[in-house]
């Protein structure tokens, strides 16, 4: 298969990523073999310094929590998407 073949995931957004994109979710076109670090990358580029100052600013801030389909991805370069996977950006939990 082609290395620039284009696959398909959806997006979730939580509390403030939520604010910043205006929506619950949304579809985002990738290549096969991109990471949760490329998807990321995107979203800084469509999304600009406000997502920047929030999630993504070269790298994840701390405490962000990113899920796949689901299960909690640690290494944000190695963790290869697929067509139909849903990447999931949660903000950080606090606690009182």
């Amino acid at each position: 298969m082609p290395k620039n073949e284009e696959i398909s995931i959806k997006l979730r957004y939580f509390a403030n990523i939520r604010e910043i994109t205006g929506k619950r979710e949304e579809p985002v076109v990738l290549h096969k073999g991109d990471s949760v670090m490329d998807a990321l990358s995107k979203l800084n580029g469509i999304y600009g310094e406000k997502f920047s100052q929030i999630v993504f600013d070269k790298k994840p801030k701390d405490n962000w929590i990113f899920l796949v389909n689901g299960e909690t991805v640690i290494d944000l370069n190695k963790r290869k998407l697929k067509d139909g996977d849903v990447l999931a950006i949660l903000p950080p939990i606090s606690g009182g």
